[in-house]
């Protein structure tokens, strides 16, 4: 009884239509059937899960009405990173005007700005609003774009890195063995 009242109210508020990705019940995926009892997700690897309504606490909508797809992007301490913040906004201008791309994306790129100061990082984050489900064709393609750009332009995307010392022996004491 409780998994048809929940659905009842799931299709009625509407929160969630077929072709919507969302997160439910610890489950997410793509929407491939609301009924009275059940919502049935397909998952990125194409596995069914077939989630009771009665068990729905909470519906997190991927792709309501628009999406964001948010990047952190590390760059190392040594960048400038008011310049590394404009080459980011002409890669996302670069895309928005790629026919490919260009009916998928809403807005310019939103700069947020410095985020964190990492161990070996700068994390500086932004974020490109799209159509709804779009956000991750555009994302993998910008971050590609990031890298290429990155590389070419000489800006270091650093990584864990670590450095042994040995130290130096005392003046008059012999070094370890």
């Amino acid at each position: 009884m409780k998994d048809l009242i929940s659905g009842f109210f799931i299709l009625w508020e509407g929160s969630v239509r077929i072709g919507d990705v969302v997160e439910v019940a610890g489950v997410a995926g793509l929407v491939e059937a609301i009924e009275l009892r059940t919502i049935k997700l397909r998952d990125l690897s194409g596995n069914l899960h077939v989630v009771p309504n009665g068990v729905i606490d909470k519906v997190k909508n991927l792709t309501k009405d628009y999406s964001y797809y948010l990047f952190d992007i590390g760059v190392a301490y040594r960048e400038n990173v008011d310049e590394v913040m404009g080459v980011l906004q002409e890669i996302a201008e670069g895309l928005r005007r790629d026919s490919r791309f260009a009916d998928d994306i809403l807005e310019p790129l939103e700069m947020l700005g410095v985020d964190q100061f990492t161990d070996s990082a700068v994390i500086l984050k932004c974020r490109i609003k799209t159509e709804p489900a779009k956000q991750w064709r555009v994302g993998r393609e910008m971050n590609r774009r990031i890298k290429n750009t990155f590389d070419a332009k000489g800006i270091e995307i650093p990584f864990p890195h670590q450095t042994s010392y040995w130290g130096e022996p005392k003046k008059g004491t012999p070094p370890p063995s």
